[in-house]
């Protein structure tokens, strides 16, 4: 069987569950505060970047410690962590200004839009370069592939 076509392994399947509960928390938070600021009549911009950066705070911690269970050192894993939200931030800024801007689109379900795009670049992001497997981990995930190909 090709890799393309196999299943997710469960380790894969209960990350990315977890991924998705932390991003549900997270986004619950920054969405709400994001929601109350556009009521309060705040602009687009402003209300998602005091979100984002309220949201940031809780998927830090709750990815770093449950979703990847990643031990490496804080400070080079933070600095990661604050480049890959720089990606997400400008994602969701330039979704969320040509939704509202270009397409007319009210705020609040722009936001909402643009925040299911943010979730599956910050997903990739977080997976492969901010919280990365330890090395004992992808040898022994590579081990395993290897002995369930026969070889």
């Amino acid at each position: 069987m090709t890799a393309d076509l196999r299943r997710p392994r469960p380790a894969a399947l209960a990350r990315a569950f977890r991924f998705v509960v932390v991003g549900l928390v997270n986004n619950a938070v920054g969405y709400g505060l994001f929601v109350v600021q556009s009521l309060a009549g705040v602009g687009h911009t402003e209300a998602m970047t005091v979100s984002y950066a309220v949201g940031m705070a809780v998927s830090f911690w709750g990815n770093r410690a449950w979703t990847f269970g990643h031990e490496g050192p804080l400070w080079p894993t933070i600095l990661r962590f604050l480049g890959a939200n720089a990606v997400g931030y400008t994602v969701n800024y330039g979704l969320l200004n040509w939704l509202v801007e270009g397409c007319g689109w009210p705020q609040i379900p722009a936001q909402l839009a643009a925040t299911a795009v943010v979730a599956v670049c910050t997903f990739t992001l977080m997976r492969l370069w901010v919280f990365p497997p330890a090395a004992r981990e992808r040898r022994g995930a590579a081990a395993a592939e290897e002995a369930a190909r026969g070889n």
